[in-house]
């Protein structure tokens, strides 16, 4: 998936050393060397928190999508992180637009906390399958399938599988930080 390669390049591009890529994104330098020289795989976690540090969206690490005005269901970025037991397909080609649109991949019974995005954003939610919890602020709601939630990126507190079947969500961010 070349994580490293691009995690390297960004990080000379904006001149920085492991040491302070580490002080930025809560790591330690020889665990992001190891990211590095693709001998581990980040995180969820860790994959966000490099990307807020290296100022640009989580995807543009993981992006091998062609560019052009489609993407071809095949040659989409997808990629799973077993540690949270959540996956992400990108929908859109780049990141030069105002957004970006992606499918979300939850096991049943699953929960992910949001982490704080590098930007402001708005955020739209669609439901295909399964059923999700969201908290948006203090406000908890139930979606199933049909159902649509739009909000502001900065008051995601936590959404999550609550049923026995995949929760397949697409979500569309402006601007695309993610």
């Amino acid at each position: 998936m070349d994580i490293g390669k691009k995690v390297n390049e960004r990080r000379k591009e904006i001149g920085l050393s492991l040491r302070e890529l580490g002080e930025l994104s809560g790591l330690t330098a020889g665990f992001l060397s190891q990211i590095e020289n693709d001998q581990v795989s980040p995180s969820l976690n860790s994959l966000q928190s490099i990307a807020a540090a290296l100022k640009v969206p989580m995807f543009y690490l993981i992006n091998n999508t062609p560019s052009g005005l489609v993407v071809k269901a095949n040659e989409r970025s997808k990629v799973f992180f077993p540690d949270s037991q959540m996956g992400y397909d990108l929908l859109t080609p780049d990141f030069s637009r105002q957004m970006m649109a992606i499918i979300i991949r939850m096991n049943p019974f699953t929960k992910r906390i949001a982490m704080p995005l590098a930007k402001s954003t708005e955020q739209w939610m669609h439901i295909l399958t399964g059923c999700m919890q969201i908290k948006i602020g203090e406000e908890i709601f139930t979606l199933e399938p049909g159902d649509t939630i739009y909000y502001d990126g900065d008051s995601l507190v936590e959404f999550g599988s609550i049923s026995e079947d995949e929760l397949v969500v697409i979500c569309s961010i402006t601007p695309p930080v993610f």
